[in-house]
């Protein structure tokens, strides 16, 4: 009697059923936008790891594979969020001839940036380490030091008479960073966006 033949052994491997995998940058971008998504409806102190996952459609697990903490989750957010900035500020200063417009823009771009990712000092301090704090205040302090840069070109060329003072501008940036963080949590972000252009004048008119 003729045995049944037996298929010859192959070197393919059988293809698993169900979804890809994730590739790990493409992870942790969810992670991040998700936390985004979360400070934008509360505040640090409110905000669950298991609120980041389930925002994201990734487990608890994947969530440590990338983060070990939630506050490492929120150091990654400000490093993002200030490198962004400090990089389109470059571009603006580098691109736009007119100096009023430059500080303008800067403005723009520096409120867009954090009302994107709330981040209000008042309520951070709440909840959030002193490492998380200073880190927030190094990005704001650089910030500074480029707008007041471009500040200080509007005051030679007579725009504004006084010379800006450093530490003036750090103190509004701060306050503009909360008041930013708030109209977004309060879902005024709208209304901020009609702001802009009075907050740049009165910027402007602090030296004035």
């Amino acid at each position: 009697m003729d045995q049944p033949r037996r298929k010859p052994p192959t070197s393919e491997t059988p293809r698993r059923r169900g979804r890809p995998p994730i590739p790990p940058e493409q992870q942790r971008r969810r992670l991040l936008e998700a936390a985004r998504a979360e400070l934008r409806r509360s505040d640090f102190g409110s905000v669950r790891v298991s609120d980041v996952v389930r925002t994201a459609g990734m487990s608890s697990r994947s969530f440590y594979d990338h983060f070990a903490s939630k506050e490492d989750l929120l150091i990654a957010l400000i490093h993002e969020t200030g490198s962004e900035i400090l990089a389109e500020l470059e571009q603006v200063f580098a691109t736009e001839p007119d100096p009023v417009a430059r500080v303008d823009r800067a403005l723009d771009a520096y409120l867009a940036a954090f009302a994107g990712t709330p981040l209000d000092l008042e309520k951070l301090g709440e909840s959030a380490s002193g490492r998380v704090q200073k880190l927030l205040r190094h990005y704001v302090g650089e910030i500074a030091v480029r707008v007041q840069r471009e500040l200080e070109r509007v005051w030679r060329e007579g725009i504004i008479r006084r010379e800006p003072d450093p530490l003036v501008l750090e103190v509004l940036l701060l306050g503009l960073l909360g008041l930013a963080s708030r109209y977004v949590a309060e879902g005024r972000a709208e209304e901020l966006a009609s702001l802009q252009p009075r907050l740049s004048l009165f910027l402007r008119r602090v030296w004035s």
